[in-house]
């Protein structure tokens, strides 16, 4: 799985969202084998980034399972170009495929498949603004995640649950959301996972007035980051320990993580977030009467900017 730069965790599994082996028999002939090999090799390019290239391959899946009616496959494999879509901003192109794959989930009474689905049809709804819509699919997933032992399934839902519970103020809904995933995520050693929970915990916090807190998370899910070698994520907590501490008026450290976040955005060629991390620390200087300063801050958004 890969996390969204507003903290939604992409549900991406060899299979359905799974922790499980599929049920798949033993390949039986060449082009069986052809197709898992190619399934695997799109997840593979998937965990890289490569996203368009893991369409492509999955794509050419689809096509093999089609040829061999192979159904179960061919659901998973809907569900794979539905992730692409959402990745590629398409979530509406997701919603049609992932119901197809529900569909043969239900055709074929498989329980695990209709748990990955309606996971898929949660992040396709949520990515589209249709909160009621994603939360219907995601409890129903995470019902059959627990009945499963789906653990990694259940802390993916979690958080992107907590997430809409977020927006729509329900702060104590969203920290047990958010805290359930981060147990579940420990026990897995799913460290992506984990500094997304613990970023989106901060965001709760912060969005009670509990900034000290809120704080704490952010430095957690910084240090994780850096760990795992995130550099998005990393400017993304960089920014949000810059935002607490300018709301806690402690403008010196707030300028420091600015001009750290700037750095790192500049480093991923995030022009917009560079820009973004330039007013602020115009804001910052100015705030502090250092007119020179913001004036050199102002003169580099202006270069960026031309």
């Amino acid at each position: 799985m890969r996390r969204a730069t507003w903290g939604l965790l992409f549900l991406a599994f060899a299979f359905g969202c799974s922790g499980k082996a599929a049920d798949h028999s033993p390949p039986q002939s060449p082009l069986s084998l052809q197709a898992q090999q190619l399934q695997e090799k799109g997840h593979r390019a998937l965990t890289l980034g490569d996203v368009a290239r893991a369409g492509t391959i999955f794509e050419e899946v689809r096509r093999v399972a089609e040829g061999l009616d192979d159904r179960r496959l061919v659901a998973e494999t809907l569900n794979d170009l539905g992730g692409i879509a959402d990745r590629q901003g398409h979530p509406a192109d997701a919603l049609v495929l992932h119901q197809k794959a529900l569909g043969i989930a239900h055709d074929l009474d498989d329980k695990a498949l209709k748990a990955a689905s309606l996971g898929y049809l949660g992040q396709a709804a949520q990515l589209l603004g249709n909160s009621d819509e994603a939360v219907g699919f995601y409890r129903q997933a995470l019902l059959l995640a627990r009945e499963l032992k789906d653990r990694k399934l259940e802390a993916i839902v979690l958080n992107n649950l907590g997430l809409i519970q977020l927006r729509q103020g329900q702060h104590e809904d969203a920290q047990q959301s958010f805290r359930q995933a981060m147990t579940l995520n420990k026990e897995l050693s799913e460290g992506r996972s984990l500094a997304s929970n613990l970023a989106n915990l901060g965001s709760v916090l912060e969005e009670s007035k509990q900034l000290s807190e809120a704080r704490g998370y952010f430095e957690q899910a910084l240090d994780l980051d850096k760990e795992l070698g995130d550099p998005e994520a990393v400017a993304i907590d960089l920014r949000r320990l810059g935002g607490i501490a300018e709301l806690q008026n402690r403008l010196e450290e707030a300028t420091g993580y600015y001009e750290r976040a700037y750095a790192s955005y500049v480093a991923l060629k995030q022009t917009p977030k560079a820009a973004e991390m330039l007013k602020r620390l115009s804001r910052l200087a100015k705030a502090n009467g250092s007119d020179d300063l913001a004036a050199h801050y102002d003169a580099a958004l202006k270069a960026l900017l031309p």
